[in-house]
């Protein structure tokens, strides 16, 4: 099973830098008015670097922020702990987790797990930046099972603090654990488990496409540092996992809008009817109904029930993927329109959100918003196991960890 290693990463110099002014979210949740608004809170941001106007540029300043040690090396092999404090509809929540290297495997060797599909030409922009730095400036979010959850118990008090940033609403800190003993039992008890990729599908595929590279101009070297890559790992039994469906607006034309109204009431029995402002009652409700959805016109919500025969139908055809809310609407969708999603998501006649109140905010009335009930993170473990993947924009794993708390250079030194 995977290989995990505490690593000798890259921090922000805390004599020369606020961590508030120079971490962000990650940058592909960001918009490009927030991209300048980081920007200009340091000439340090992480952004600099990793949103760089040019890869040599990225390269450039890099370099100057190593020789101004901007950035410095921590010199002790250190497993990373995180902590992300947060509020949700009125519920807090503490997430833990762990930020450390994974030997990297490809997806078919069924170690690293993940659970969509990528678009190459996702991965040529971020594959362009590393080979020009040599560094991985934020980590991919993974899970892994630990019912006990033997690897977090007691970390709190035996990390040694380096820092807390209060971004919007959350708080989040890191700590560094460099006892050998207790990173020993960690790194041991995750050599048994299954890593399943909760974000970042596509920084683990460039990171994949760099080790090839890599090996291409230096060997297969087994203790190469470009035969891995730092994950942020937490388990999926933590009731404080969070993870939310990604909604979607959709921007039809009138034939395709009435198109796929016309085959939901087919296939759907409209159960409520009702103001936006109902939503968060609705939903807790719908919690874990796969067979639901809600449509909003930018006036009136409307909660669709699948009719039992036609979810017997998509149940038959797929009894895995037809526990998601989203698969379901899906079959909808491309048997109205006859087009796949991601036709339309290459048209730019589909936006996908996080918040359920952005869809509420941003549909206009001649667009459709379609909103879907959360479900347990059990359901994307056993969508993986079975080694299927789930639609596009399946998932949202909030809130996100901030990056630049941990870089780690990858230029063909050995790790060990």
């Amino acid at each position: 099973m995977p290989e995990c290693l505490p690593f000798c990463g890259w921090l922000y110099n805390l004599e020369k830098v606020r961590l508030s002014e120079v971490l962000a979210p990650p940058y592909d949740v960001v918009s490009p008015e927030e991209i300048t608004q980081f920007k200009g809170k340091s000439p340090y941001n992480i952004f600099h670097l990793e949103l760089a106007e040019d890869f040599e540029k990225a390269r450039e300043l890099l370099q100057r922020f190593i020789e101004e040690k901007i950035i410095i090396p921590n010199g002790r092999p250190t497993l990373y702990y995180h902590e992300l404090a947060f509020n949700y509809e009125g519920r807090a929540y503490l997430r833990k987790g762990l930020i450390l290297l994974v030997r990297l495997h490809s997806f078919e060797e069924g170690i690293i797990l993940p659970h969509e599909k990528v678009y190459p030409k996702v991965t040529e922009n971020r594959l362009h930046l590393l080979k020009a730095t040599g560094f991985q400036f934020s980590q991919i979010y993974g899970l892994y099972e630990d019912p006990s959850l033997e690897t977090l118990k007691g970390l709190s008090q035996k990390a040694e603090p380096f820092g807390e940033v209060l971004f919007e609403d959350e708080v989040q800190r890191l700590a560094k654990i460099q006892d050998s003993a207790l990173i020993s039992k960690i790194t041991t008890f995750l050599k048994d488990k299954n890593l399943f990729i909760a974000d970042g599908h596509h920084r683990y595929t460039t990171a994949l496409k760099y080790k090839a590279y890599m090996e291409s101009l230096y060997g297969k070297g087994k203790d190469r540092d470009y035969q891995y890559m730092a994950m942020y790992i937490s388990p999926f039994e933590d009731e404080n996992l969070l993870m939310l469906p990604t909604h979607r607006i959709y921007k039809l034309s009138l034939r395709e809008r009435e198109s796929l109204l016309k085959r939901l009431k087919e296939v759907g029995e409209l159960i409520e009817e009702t103001p936006s402002s109902k939503w968060r009652a609705l939903k807790e409700y719908l919690y874990g109904q796969a067979d639901c959805l809600a449509v909003f016109d930018g006036e009136t919500l409307r909660v669709y029930k699948i009719r039992a025969n036609f979810f017997s139908e998509l149940k038959s055809k797929e009894p895995d993927l037809s526990a998601l809310p989203l698969y379901n609407f899906l079959q909808i969708l491309e048997s109205a329109l006859g087009i796949k999603e991601a036709t339309l998501k290459e048209q730019g006649k589909v936006d996908f959100l996080a918040r359920d109140e952005e869809v509420f905010q941003k549909t206009q009335k001649e667009d459709l918003g379609i909103l879907f009930p959360r479900v347990s993170a059990e359901i994307l473990k056993g969508i993986v196991e079975k080694k299927k993947l789930m639609p596009h924009k399946s998932t949202y794993f909030h809130p996100k960890i901030l990056t630049g708390f941990v870089l780690n250079r990858v230029n063909g030194h050995s790790v060990k």
